[in-house]
């Protein structure tokens, strides 16, 4: 179990004195939370009446890590874009290593990243993925924020405690700007595109960010990167002239699907529109990176030092190959200690933990998996707290697992999100619920 900090200790203890008065606010919370834009697939997201209380130290220890990782991930980018034969231990397809090599026009390799860790409170922490490609999660924080600090829960902590939070949506306006006018120093006004590939409506985080273009003067709009069409040496929507693009739209499904994305491939290979972030961000976004950085023989650049830094805060990862049948006994043998994960999905998708399986099913798993694009990682020591878990008619704190996600905007921290459950996967395809995060200010 992690250390639990006092403000923990003091919200549980408000809870317990007062439980009838929490029970009646988790219900005005729940309907607050169903009624706001905090929504996942189009249902309210699913949270705890707890929040996640962070120190400036913990801030601060963020910064840190985050600031060092970064160090060693420009190296990788670097090294790839300069040496060929560095590029085959990616395996990239032809048009995937293409759209990397193009230059996006600023010099930002990682515009916006969510880099998930287990984080034990101290110096314990390991980096579970890298998300760089598609990152969400914000308006799930910034709701949460909005409705918990107005709540029972924070307005009785806040007689002797302060706090701060994490603002996501002005300030990737501001990022994103600062790469455009970098792409084109001359156009003050870009008409900007939020690009996805939908399969039902448009999410509400979507939505949020038009808003936040809108409120400062930019004509924005929200595109499928199928409907787009590239004209005259410029890229529309309809009759929207779009000069830049955040793209939410995730690499795997643009080359997966290149035949029905035709239009953008040639505008972002022609530099005929700013793209916020460029493709090169698949580098370290695939799950790969894990393998690469904890081979020294691929990766003799890193001074040691920061290969200390990956052993100690990078799970071990190997790729799984058929072949490697030393590999495949090792993985079966030891599925108390593995995890099995796809080199790029997204969403937990495809995951495979082996202490949730039986001796039999973890072999089945293995030897099919073995045959497609995966990579056995060590896993984790996940951390754990006991957290409030509402009903209607009671309140239990119960141990969950928590993940703690750190939002990097322009390759600096900017804001976090914590998923929690009380299964080993905490995502969207298990249990997962979303808490609020709150930072305790700094002492005047």
């Amino acid at each position: 179990m992690a250390v639990m900090n006092r403000l923990f200790t003091e919200y549980h203890k408000n809870v317990l004195q007062n439980k009838e008065a929490y029970l009646e606010e988790y219900k005005r919370v729940l309907t607050a939370v169903e009624t706001s834009p905090a929504k996942y697939k189009n249902k309210p997201v699913e949270f705890l009446y707890q929040p996640m209380f962070l120190s400036q130290e913990d801030v601060q220890r963020f910064q840190q890590l985050t600031t060092q990782l970064l160090g060693i991930l420009k190296k990788v980018i670097r090294q790839y874009l300069e040496e060929e034969a560095f590029r085959k231990h990616f395996g990239f397809s032809p048009l995937l290593e293409k759209l990397i090599l193009k230059d996006p026009g600023y010099s930002i390799d990682i515009p916006m990243g969510r880099f998930d860790i287990f984080y034990h409170f101290n110096e314990d922490f390991q980096f579970c993925e890298l998300n760089a490609d598609g990152s969400s999660g914000m308006v799930e924080e910034r709701e949460l924020q909005y409705i918990f600090k107005n709540s029972l829960a924070i307005r009785d902590l806040q007689e002797k405690n302060t706090f701060t939070t994490c603002e996501l949506f002005d300030s990737w306006v501001e990022a994103l700007l600062i790469n455009y006018k970098e792409f084109n120093k001359e156009e003050k006004n870009p008409k900007i595109a939020i690009v996805d590939r939908f399969s039902s409506s448009i999410p509400s985080e979507f939505i949020e960010f038009q808003k936040a273009f809108e409120r400062r003067g930019y004509a924005t709009v929200i595109a499928d990167i199928r409907d787009l069409t590239y004209r005259d040496k410029k890229l529309y929507y309809k009759d929207f002239q779009i000069d830049c693009i955040y793209r939410r739209a995730v690499t795997w499904e643009i080359v997966d699907h290149a035949e029905e994305v035709q239009d953008f491939i040639e505008a972002y290979l022609e530099g005929a529109v700013c793209v916020v972030g460029s493709i090169r961000s698949q580098i370290i976004h695939n799950k790969n990176i894990f393998s690469i950085l904890h081979d020294p023989l691929k990766t003799p650049f890193l001074t040691e030092e920061e290969r200390r830094f990956v052993e100690k805060h990078i799970p071990y990862t190997v790729v799984l190959g058929s072949s490697n049948k030393e590999l495949i006994a090792f993985a079966i043998a030891n599925k108390e200690e593995l995890v099995l994960k796809p080199m790029d999905r997204y969403a937990s998708s495809g995951v495979y933990i082996g202490r949730d399986f039986t001796p039999e099913q973890w072999e089945e798993i293995i030897e099919k998996e073995s045959k497609k694009d995966y990579l056995l990682q060590q896993l984790c020591r996940i951390p754990k707290l006991p957290m409030a878990m509402f009903t209607e008619n009671d309140v239990d704190f119960i141990e969950n697992n928590y993940i703690i996600g750190l939002f990097m905007y322009n390759e600096k921290l900017q804001g976090v999100y914590t998923r929690v459950g009380r299964k080993n996967i905490i995502g969207s395809i298990a249990e997962c619920f979303t808490l609020p995060n709150f930072i305790e200010a700094e002492k005047l």
